[in-house]
């Protein structure tokens, strides 16, 4: 893994300004790359690589790598190399050194775009053929490796982030009015788009070419396309699982460096340390826990998972004042405004992992893929809210809207939830799962930023195409299809190669491999997503079913029983508490208005809200407004730190 930079000028390049873009955007990679640095020239493109040694770490894997007139920089892993190195050495093609990244420029020179589904790996790579005067890239198949591309009149400009890219650029764009929108609508901002006007992401499973002709971006790999046959016999289920997991978790252990794995005390990290302990192997874990949270701490779910499987297992203890001691760096390792707060134990994690291992697996993936979110349980209920009479829905809905909520213990969660499932359940699919999404609604939107340039309806439109990218028309399968394309890239995935990259740790996650995801959605809805009978007697959901069933010999029943737990942050206690003085700041009105980008008014009700505004806090807990507060103090920190124009004053 590492990160990787470029530039290409048709009408050739200026090679004295370009060295010091080169030298800019190598400077913001060199955390993804501390084990080395190259670049590469000619008259009309220019690359660099940062380098973090995994594979291979002699220098003859170092990057950017020539092999006759192509020239490639590359960030990622290919996990079955060695297969595919086999298949061009019996074509006839001789290799000088081991790494995987022969393999990509000696694969691209025999199949073009067709090495691309012969890959099992995590990637984002681009490729100049010299003689063609042609770049080429690509991105693999979910989105776990980023590429960030910005079109010029005469070529392109790209990087592992947007600060990179807009290094290679020679400027910074303006903020996008449309993914400002976006990021407090969900938190982040959902591909293809970026914080900045005119610089894009290369979608997960797509290549683009530049060249004379134009650029042209394309699709390489779909969920529908890969369709398996269905697969309905239970016993058929989980072992052909168990067999496709299993050898996800042996190929990302391939590695010439230390591997460990991020353990929570859920399902699926524990699943994958079970694995590796089913092979025989002795796993390294490490867990974070935030001291004084019983809700957002999970040390002790983790040891016990630990104990049980035999691991060599790291505890990192996180008082709050740690937290907020690190914002800068989370802040500053974030190429663009992100508001998922659990980036905050997600670079704590990495920062103590990294000091021991360079390689790391997580159980990323598994919730989008198997239905591990309580709002795939509210779709399951969906249809029965809609038989209930209309006054009986109406007064459920006033009581359950009066609850307070949010996330500092389960009651409040729990109205939290109720409060989501009763705006959004009378509504359509694509509009039920928008709400889910949706963090603020379009009024509150519409107050904060102004009316939108459309319809205000981005969300929605988004949805209705990732949904339909699912191999199978079940409900459950169109939700997961969704959020495997939106918010597994934007969100979960970004989160963790940014914050793990930040202290040059490589994250592989298991559950993404091509082999688990589309045997997962071969698999019927029921299968995921599980109605029982609780203890009590009362109808329940159980989610990620298959995995609870599959894997019940490796793992402790407890685990599989305990209730799920984010891998999160105690925002609200952090804002009010060692933050407090950097929330004063973001949210003071008079900068505000001086900045012009949001309603003070606005900011203001959200503060009262959370008990620290002007009104004296007359509102606070009824609404939970932490998180649109931490979305703004995520834009404030990320505009201040990377010295953006939009920065407050």
């Amino acid at each position: 893994m590492c990160g990787i930079a470029g530039l290409v000028a048709l009408e050739s390049i200026d090679p004295i300004a370009t060295k010091g873009r080169l030298d800019r955007a190598l400077e913001r990679l060199a955390p993804r790359g501390p084990d080395g640095q190259g670049t590469w020239h000619d008259e009309y493109c220019a690359l660099a690589h940062a380098r973090l040694a995994i594979i291979d770490l002699s220098p003859a894997g170092a990057q950017p790598m020539r092999r006759g007139n192509l020239v490639i920089t590359y960030n990622g892993e290919i996990f079955n190399f060695a297969e595919v190195r086999a298949e061009l050495a019996s074509l006839g093609h001789t290799f000088q050194t081991n790494s995987d990244t022969e393999v990509l420029l000696v694969g691209w020179e025999q199949w073009g775009q067709g090495l691309l589904p012969r890959l099992t790996g995590m990637f984002a790579f681009a490729i100049w053929d010299a003689a063609a005067r042609r770049l080429v890239a690509a991105r693999d198949r979910f989105g776990e490796k980023p590429f960030v591309y910005a079109p010029t009149r005469r070529g392109l400009a790209f990087g592992s982030d947007l600060i990179a890219c807009e290094a290679m650029l020679g400027e910074t764009r303006p903020v996008d009015a449309g993914a400002m929108r976006a990021l407090f609508e969900v938190r982040f901002v959902p591909e293809p788009a970026t914080i900045a006007d005119g610089v894009a992401k290369l979608p997960p499973g797509h290549w683009l070419s530049c060249d004379a002709s134009g650029l042209q971006v394309q699709p390489w790999y779909q969920l529908a396309a890969s369709r398996l046959s269905a697969v309905t016999n239970r016993d058929l289920a989980e072992s052909g699982l168990r067999e496709r997991f299993d050898a996800a978790v042996a190929d990302r252990l391939v590695s010439d460096v230390p591997v460990g794995i991020f353990l929570s005390g859920g399902i699926d990290s524990a699943l994958v340390a079970a694995s590796v302990a089913a092979a025989g192997a002795t796993p390294r874990t490490f867990t974070v826990g935030f001291e004084g949270s019983r809700m957002l701490d999970e040390r002790a779910d983790a040891a016990a998972v630990a104990r049980h499987v035999g691991a060599d297992h790291t505890e990192i203890a996180v008082p709050e004042a740690q937290a907020e001691h690190v914002l800068d760096r989370v802040f500053t390792g974030l190429d663009e405004p992100f508001a998922d707060a659990s980036a905050v134990p997600t670079f704590l994690v990495s920062q103590a992992t990294a000091a021991k291992v360079k390689v790391v697996l997580t159980g990323d993936g598994a919730d989008e893929v198997f239905a591990g979110y309580r709002r795939y349980w509210s779709e399951a209920y969906a249809g029965t809210w809609q038989t209930l009479p209309s006054p009986l829905r109406s007064a459920i809905r006033r009581g359950a809207m009066a609850l307070p909520e949010g996330k500092e213990n389960w009651l409040l969660e729990a109205g939290r939830r109720a409060r989501r499932f009763v705006e959004s359940a009378h509504a359509d699919p694509v509009e039920r799962q928008a709400a889910w999404m949706r963090e603020a609604s379009h009024a509150e939107l519409d107050g904060l930023l102004g009316p939108p340039a459309g319809d205000g309806r981005a969300l929605e439109t988004l949805i209705a195409r990732a949904r339909r990218t699912s191999p199978s028309t079940d409900a459950i399968a169109q939700m997961l299809a969704a959020d495997v394309g939106i918010i597994l890239p934007g969100d979960m995935l970004t989160k963790v190669d940014r914050m793990a990259m930040a202290n040059a740790l490589e994250s592989r996650a298991p559950f993404l491999d091509q082999r688990v995801v589309e045997w997962a959605f071969a698999l019927p809805g029921h299968m995921k997503l599980h109605k029982k009978r609780l203890g009590h007697g009362a109808p329940g959901i159980e989610g990620k079913h298959i995995l609870r069933t599959a894997f019940r010999e490796r793992l402790p029943q407890a685990v599989f029983n305990r209730r799920k737990r984010g891998f999160e942050m105690p925002v609200r206690d952090l804002l009010t508490g060692a933050a407090a003085d950097r929330l004063r700041w973001a949210t003071d009105p008079t900068r505000l208005a001086r900045q012009g980008l949001f309603s003070p008014d606005i900011v203001a009700g959200w503060m009262d809200h959370l008990g620290v505004g002007r009104g004296g806090g007359k509102g606070a807990g009824r609404r939970d407004t932490a998180w649109r507060l931490w979305t703004l103090l995520a834009f404030q920190e990320w505009a201040r730190l990377h010295n953006r124009p939009e920065a407050l004053t």
